[in-house]
């Protein structure tokens, strides 16, 4: 089997992964972010078309005790998902996901094996159309914003009722001009409530280069903002457990 794969990086530690973990880039995502920083594995590019034996003996020639995989959205290529995350719970690690949400079947088939340990789920916007369309603007000829908004929203419902066999971490890219307004971030946090979950609040970085030049001039936004999104929010719905990324 085959799938698009634009590389592996072993990472020494991720927040559920004390020895160890490798991470694998999926090619190809159905958003199309301006602030993205992994632009170059959006498309599905001939280059990046790879044997997935390959990418196992990488698995097994790392010193891990866990996969994740993360894109690109991997949840696009399901078959070759599934098969490595069958091929690394055989060996004995532990597997993560970093998803966009907007595949809740692929999620499900992984729950539904017990082959998830984590996943982290990019909250880009609230799920409303206008200001979603804007932030990922996904929307295709083939799917209407309303049919992506819908899946992520099954994709949550999927995770409220597995939330006690994996660990769960929702994250939103605090962006100037884009997706900052306390308005905005309180509906994620309506979007998200009473599902047992860690909320990260991580800023918008332009120094590794954006999928939309024109936002690689925008500042990003200081840590006392990030903390005043978070007091709000926490004032609100006090049983959130929220954190701020400095990056």
């Amino acid at each position: 089997m085959q799938a698009y794969i634009g590389g592996t990086v072993p990472l020494s530690a991720v927040g559920w992964s004390t020895n160890g973990c490798i991470a694998i880039f999926f090619s190809g995502c159905d958003f199309k972010c301006g602030y993205c920083h992994n632009k170059e594995f959006v498309g599905f590019d001939d280059e990046f078309l790879k044997d997935l034996k390959d990418i196992k003996k990488e698995i097994l020639e790392n010193s891990i005790d866990s996969v994740i995989f993360s894109g690109g959205e991997p949840c696009l290529q399901r078959q070759a998902l599934l098969a490595l995350a069958r091929f690394a719970k055989k060996q004995g690690l532990k597997v993560g996901i970093e998803t966009n949400g907007s595949k809740p079947n692929s999620i499900k088939s992984l729950i539904n094996e017990n082959l998830l340990d984590f996943i982290a789920l990019d909250m880009k916007a609230p799920l409303k159309k206008e200001i979603f369309e804007k932030v990922t603007q996904s929307k295709t000829f083939f799917r209407a914003t309303e049919d992506i908004i819908e899946s992520i929203k099954q994709t949550l419902g999927i995770l409220k009722e597995n939330q006690d066999k994996i660990q769960i971490e929702i994250r939103t890219t605090i962006v100037p001009g884009l997706i900052f307004r306390k308005e905005d971030v309180l509906e994620i946090a309506k979007d998200i409530y009473g599902l047992n979950c860690r909320w990260v609040l991580q800023p918008f970085k332009s120094n590794k280069g954006t999928l939309d030049q024109k936002m690689n001039n925008i500042k990003s936004p200081t840590k006392k903002f990030l903390e005043d999104l978070k007091k709000l929010c926490q004032k609100k719905y006090s049983n959130l457990r929220m954190n701020i990324k400095v990056q």
